[in-house]
């Protein structure tokens, strides 16, 4: 590839994702150097597409004979950041053998990634130079997607021994699934599918990589503390939850389970700051902290189990989809409506959650009606006095909101 096909896509198409998807909060500054000719051929640094089965002397090997011959040109401590561009093109078993991965911390580590071994290793070079940022490796024809997910593990770093920012994918199945084809990622993205880039790294090549969810975006910083909500299990409220990719007012839910688990609930929408939901709606994550990483610490609550790849897991008021859901520890979702990309969302009880929902699905339905009505003075009226329903549904006067909502009339 030219050095300026390079360039859009490692940097500046990397660069304009990582700006959107954290609400303006990440600029991503780079430089392009190169092409530099390596001393050995090929197979001395090709390495195997599967996770567990990479030669990580490869990978030293290619880190190190890269830096040494970007040395004259480059003083490498004036970087966060190396990303290493394989100028071989790379398929299911051509080329360079993956397709991209994160070195530093990464493949690196000769010990492995679990168990609270994960670390940056220093790389020195011939002349001195040392590094011991974060380095990913990139097949020239990758998508934008693979360089996205990997340098996420490289900006998020190591602390205490682990990624912040872990694989959301089964890191084991991706090595059982036969050649790395895009249709063989259903076989190993098996606990997100492609809500977060961090499980499928692209959905169509020509199309832009998945977005982020809250529990990545809270693990890069991005979400400020005042746009969480906690409720705990056995308190009722009611939340308005902005689009996630959209970054303002209230973007998450979270309850706390037992010991390291809690659920994150999410609003997702198509925007430039999550380009690929596969469906509109409230996504509900299952997190388990104690999990390693590629091993499921975050799961989705499927809304639609029976729809492969998570395609319809979201939650929501739109024909077809579901509006409730019960979780354990007597917690109850509802959905309650839907205005623009806003979702309101109430947590409570499983004893009370069905009655709840059928005043929303009243109000709901005569919302659509008055939508439908040309404007008039009865009208108006008929919005205000359902706007004052929708308070008292949300204060929980259910009765109350129920004799309202008899009493509402129009055209």
């Amino acid at each position: 590839m030219s050095l300026s096909q390079v360039r859009e896509k490692v940097i500046e198409k990397t660069a304009n994702y990582y700006f959107e998807a954290s609400y303006g909060k990440t600029t991503l500054l780079g430089e392009l150097k190169g092409w530099y000719s390596l001393p050995r051929p090929l197979e001395d640094y090709q390495v195997s597409p599967y996770n567990i089965g990479v030669d990580r002397n490869k990978v030293w090997r290619l880190v190190e004979d890269t830096l040494n011959a970007a040395e004259k040109d480059v003083v490498l401590n004036r970087y966060d950041h190396i990303i290493i561009v394989v100028g071989v093109r790379t398929g299911p078993g051509v080329g360079y053998g993956m397709m991209t991965y994160s070195a530093n911390p990464g493949m690196l580590t000769f010990e492995g990634m679990r168990h609270g071994k994960a670390c940056m290793q220093k790389i020195r070079t011939r002349g001195g130079q040392h590094f011991n940022g974060g380095i990913i490796v990139v097949a020239q024809n990758c998508h934008v997607g693979h360089i996205v997910h990997d340098l996420a593990h490289a900006l998020g770093g190591v602390v205490k021994g682990k990624r912040p920012v872990p694989d959301l994918y089964d890191t084991v199945l991706q090595g059982k699934v036969g050649p790395l084809s895009r249709e063989a990622y259903p076989k190993f993205t098996v606990f997100m599918g492609p809500w977060d880039v961090m499980s499928c790294h692209y959905i169509k090549y020509w199309e832009p990589p998945p977005g982020m969810s809250s529990f990545t975006r809270l693990r890069m910083g991005w979400i400020a503390d005042e746009q969480v909500v906690e409720v705990t299990p056995g308190e009722t409220r009611a939340v308005t939850l902005g689009p996630l990719g959209g970054g303002k007012g209230i973007l998450v839910i979270k309850i706390p389970g037992r010991r390291n688990t809690y659920y994150l609930l999410e609003n997702r929408q198509k925007l430039p700051g999550d380009p690929m939901p596969p469906t509109n709606g409230l996504l509900l994550l299952h997190v388990d902290e104690s999990k390693e990483d590629g091993d499921g610490i975050v799961q989705i609550v499927d809304a639609n189990p029976k729809v492969p790849d998570f395609a319809e897991a979201a939650f929501g008021v739109s024909l077809g989809q579901t509006p409730s859901v019960s979780l354990p520890r007597d917690v109850a979702v509802e959905v309650l409506w839907q205005r623009g990309k806003d979702i309101t969302v109430l947590v409570t009880k499983p004893s009370i959650a069905p009655e709840v929902q059928a005043v929303a699905k009243r109000i709901r339905e005569i919302d659509h009606r008055l939508g439908i009505i040309p404007d008039s003075s009865t009208t108006g009226e008929a919005r205000a006095e359902l706007t004052n329903v929708m308070g008292l549904l949300l204060q929980l006067k259910i009765n109350e909101a129920r004799s309202k909502l008899d009493n509402i009339e129009w055209p």
